[in-house]
């Protein structure tokens, strides 16, 4: 991998482990990377409002705050800054973590190089962000405007007597949104079953890849719904 794809990114870090936020930030500076570290959310916040940070990775259980409060944080203040979630425990589910508004949730133990691709993803100019190739098996189709849109992909009910969806799976999908039509590929985020009969079940999808067309109305409503949920909730 490019040591230097990092190169003029400024990342914060934080964690209350002392150990394993110099481990991720000696990582992140060989990619070249600057990176700041704060050991809990009030470190975080004033390095917030002194640097202008292209990327946050933030542990969830610390003292004195926690990972999710600095996620609201971020999100109420407007902040433009992606934000990457990393947790030992079941403090949230997936579902949740993008509804609130974090670009992931990676569970500790986690391998180094899944950050760093996160990381390079989530820095990434707009186009090359969603511009992933997939290799796909299904196709999710909602024309009904029954999605909800997100600023990194969007939540929809399905057929619950089609193929079932898996977390992980590839889908190709063709949905509009509003305004929006939406052509690409994603990866399956979270799926929630139909819970009675004559219900849908729901699944949210990560855009991977988007038409040129899908990519243009997603930076347009990226850049006007900067707080909105990276992958809404089926319940929004």
């Amino acid at each position: 991998m490019d040591e230097e794809i990092l190169k003029g990114k400024t990342l914060l870090v934080v964690d209350d482990e002392a150990d394993l936020r110099d481990i991720l930030a000696s990582e992140l500076e060989f990619m070249g990377a600057r990176v700041l570290q704060a050991e809990n959310v009030t470190a975080a916040k004033l390095l917030l409002g002194q640097h202008q940070v292209d990327l946050i990775v933030s542990d969830i259980r610390m003292p004195g705050g926690s990972g999710i409060d600095l996620l609201e944080f971020v999100k109420s203040r407007n902040v433009n800054s992606p934000l990457i979630l990393i947790t030992g425990f079941a403090d949230i589910t997936t579902e949740d973590a993008f509804n609130k508004g974090a670009e992931a949730l990676l569970h500790k133990p986690f391998k180094l190089e899944d950050l760093i691709k996160l990381v390079t993803r989530y820095t990434s100019p707009f186009d090359r962000r969603f511009n992933v190739d997939l290799s796909t098996q299904t196709l999710i189709q909602a024309l009904d405007e029954s999605a909800h849109l997100g600023r990194g992909g969007l939540s929809l009910p399905i057929d619950p007597q089609g193929k079932r969806i898996d977390v992980g799976d590839a889908v190709d999908f063709e949905v509009n949104v509003g305004p929006y039509h939406f052509t690409g590929s994603g990866i399956c985020r979270w799926f929630r079953p139909a819970s009675g009969s004559g219900r849908k079940s729901h699944v949210g999808v990560e855009f991977m890849n988007l038409d040129s067309h899908s990519r243009s109305s997603l930076q347009a409503f990226y850049s006007e719904n900067l707080v909105v949920p990276y992958i809404p909730s089926a319940t929004v």
